[in-house]
């Protein structure tokens, strides 16, 4: 299998499962769920979904429930609408990288507004 062709079908599995916890899963609690990335093994007979959850961050234990109560439909659903030759077994992960970068990204702003005090405590001497 070309990396081409693993890419084209990752991507498609993350935009079909995206898609279906959208519009068709009932779960209320995977109702703020989006799916960030794919990663499958080589034959996919495994495919970690990483997925983040827009508003709190506190219900992850309760979203990871809800995405496994649904495996099962999704993974039938893919296996109705994309070919292919194995249908993988589906592992839900939190997807931390956006947290991280969120707290970078509050590290960095804090050190430039104490740069930007002390600047102006300089200029006031």
């Amino acid at each position: 299998m070309s990396n081409k062709y693993k890419a084209r079908k990752k991507e498609a599995i993350r935009e079909f499962v995206a898609e279906l916890i959208m519009k068709k899963v009932k779960d209320p609690r995977v109702a703020n769920v989006t799916v960030q990335k794919i990663d499958a093994a080589d034959d996919f007979s495994v495919a970690k979904i990483y997925y983040n959850i827009i508003g709190r961050k506190d219900d992850i234990e309760t979203v990871q429930e809800g995405l496994n109560s649904c495996r099962g439909f999704i993974r039938s659903k893919i296996r109705k609408h994309i070919r292919m030759k194995v249908i993988p077994e589906l592992i839900f992960k939190y997807d931390e990288s956006l947290d991280k970068a969120m707290r970078i990204e509050k590290i960095i702003n804090k050190i430039h507004d104490e740069q930007e005090d002390r600047d102006l405590e300089d200029e006031v001497d």
